[in-house]
């Protein structure tokens, strides 16, 4: 009686074995098709891109670890693409709400004033807080 047991056992056996090969060849072949397409029409440029991103950083890490490299300490900042920019933001700008001419790198900390918003705000003046002053 084991014997039509076991032989249908190995049957099952060598059956999913064949299936799952044969699901396995499909999929690395998909694979494999796709990636050739891709490479073959040109389509993965991104792969550029990410490659200079990477260069571009590491030159940056390095120029700003270097304790003999003079720019590291000037007055322009150099990002993780390679760029300079000035520490301080030098354009200028009308504030909206006093109407003074205020530099980029400090417009938020003068809106923050002006608007009376956050805890560097000035105290508004109000009728009654003049009145108090001048009996006094």
């Amino acid at each position: 009686m084991s014997a039509p047991d076991e032989d249908n056992s190995s049957d099952h056996t060598q059956l999913a074995s064949h299936f799952f090969g044969e699901l396995l060849d499909s999929v690395i072949m998909d694979v494999a098709s796709e990636c050739h397409r891709i490479a073959r029409l040109g389509l993965d440029r991104n792969l550029d891109d990410e490659e200079e991103e990477l260069r571009l950083s590491a030159q940056a890490r390095a120029k700003v670890a270097d304790p003999s490299n003079s720019e590291a300490n000037s007055k322009y900042v150099v990002d993780i693409f390679g760029q300079t920019h000035p520490a301080v933001a030098n354009e200028i700008f009308d504030c909206m709400n006093c109407g003074r001419s205020i530099v980029a790198g400090r417009f938020a900390p003068h809106l923050e004033k002006c608007m009376g918003k956050g805890r560097k705000a000035r105290v508004k003046s109000t009728r009654s807080s003049t009145a108090a002053a001048q009996n006094r």
